[in-house]
């Protein structure tokens, strides 16, 4: 329970940089800058993209876990205060996106590594209750953003919110600790031997495609909810409604990867491929015939509430996907850095994408597909969800194929052998 406190407070708000992002479009110094979702790119692509260097690290020096979460807890405040002074582009990029960034990265797998200390056979579960923490700040974080922008404006907002993360994270981080002690003397080394397993390119490469795909709609939702002349409180509205599907998403994908069914697969958990392919599939669906016909606040709610279940409860399949590759808990966190990495790569394009994907089509067209203005965000957002469950397919199919090519070689052998 602390680490979903601590991970809500920290995490929450980077995920919610679509208010920012819909203010900033529309108040001056920024407003035409169509490179402002670099900032909220850069906030949360960075717990992604270090993340294999941040768990090497982790392990190489586990006894300093408890240190290291302080000082990128640190790290973070001060990027975020800062940018309450930043005056122009490159001041916000390198204060509310990389330096803040910079800190959740050092801060948060500290935490993850204790939470796989603690949790082995619900360990779906325990990161799904995590994850789904950044679910339950959307409920309230894009109102209070929203409030506090308008009455304040940005500098003072990011202030104000330096303050009270560092009121509300702080006493949950002081309270963290490991299941054992850990010695000094402890540095395991990494095993790379799930480099050699075909499985794993698979399930890094529906990661990929998955991660390219994942943060348009959430960014650029409230721009969208603006273009159709809904207020900026229907697009914060949105950002709940999908906050609370993601939570419902993240804890169902959770538990789901967790069950046993003998009457399915004699007792044996889940497949995490079908899961792996259900959650893009579902996620591109909605991309493409519910965001893009949306002309209405309902139609957009709906889009919110599917997508916000189906796309929220990817991340969560990483436990089983490198439980899968491997049962030791320390294979287990290296094979997770790098399917975190996958979506990073994606978290780190999505920002020049989707402001190359906006300036094709500047100008909204109400009644037309996506509003016109917003078509090829969202046929490319969709693409790569769908591609991200057709690699699940190809792997399926070429298992199927070589068993089906091992049991003729075997029928083969065995009647040569009769004759």
């Amino acid at each position: 329970m602390l680490q979903h406190l601590a991970q809500a407070n920290s995490s929450g708000f980077p995920l919610n940089y679509g208010v920012f992002q819909n203010y900033y479009s529309k108040h001056e110094p920024y407003a035409g800058n169509t490179n402002m979702s670099t900032i909220g790119t850069l906030g949360t692509a960075f717990y992604f993209l270090g993340a294999p260097v941040a768990t090497y690290l982790v392990r190489r020096y586990a006894h300093w876990q408890r240190q290291t979460i302080w000082v990128g807890f640190a790290i973070a405040i001060v990027g975020l205060g800062a940018a309450g002074w930043a005056k122009d582009f490159g001041s916000l990029v390198a204060t509310q996106g990389v330096t803040f960034g910079m800190g959740i990265l050092i801060m948060y797998y500290p935490i993850f590594n204790m939470m796989n200390e603690w949790f082995v056979e619900r360990r779906g579960l325990a990161l799904a209750v995590i994850c789904a923490s950044t679910g339950f700040t959307g409920l309230f974080y894009p109102f209070v953003l929203e409030a506090l922008l308008n009455k304040y404006g940005p500098e003072s907002t990011l202030r104000i919110s330096a303050v009270g993360l560092l009121s509300l994270c702080g006493p949950c981080l002081s309270l963290l600790k490991n299941r054992s002690p850990v010695s000094p003397n402890e540095a395991p080394e990494t095993d790379y031997s799930f480099l050699k397993m075909p499985l794993f390119y698979f399930f890094a490469l529906a990661a990929l495609l998955q991660g390219l795909g994942f943060f348009f709609p959430t960014i650029y939702l409230p721009s969208y909810a603006t273009s159709l002349s809904l207020s900026s409180t229907m697009g914060a509205l949105l950002l709940v409604i999908y906050s609370l599907a993601q939570v419902v998403g993240q804890m169902a994908f959770g538990y789901v990867s967790d069950m046993r069914i003998k009457r399915l697969w004699q007792g044996e958990r889940v497949p995490v491929e079908i899961l792996l392919f259900v959650s893009p599939f579902v996620s591109g669906v909605a991309i493409l015939a519910l965001w893009g016909p949306a002309h209405s606040l309902g139609m957009l709610i709906a889009f919110a509430m599917v997508y916000g279940i189906s796309a929220g409860g990817f991340a969560v399949l990483w436990a089983r996907m490198s439980s899968t590759l491997s049962s030791s808990p320390a294979l287990a966190l290296t094979t997770f850095s790098y399917f975190a990495c996958m979506k990073g790569i994606g978290n780190v394009v999505t920002g020049p994408i989707s402001s190359a994907l906006v300036s094709l089509s500047p100008d909204v067209d109400r009644g037309t597909y996506a509003n016109g203005r917003f078509k090829g965000l969202v046929a490319y957002s969709g693409a790569c969800m769908l591609a991200s469950a057709a690699v699940m397919v190809v792997w399926w199919v070429g298992k199927r194929m070589r068993g089906w090519l091992g049991r003729r070689d075997r029928s083969e052998k065995e009647g040569e052998c009769v004759a």
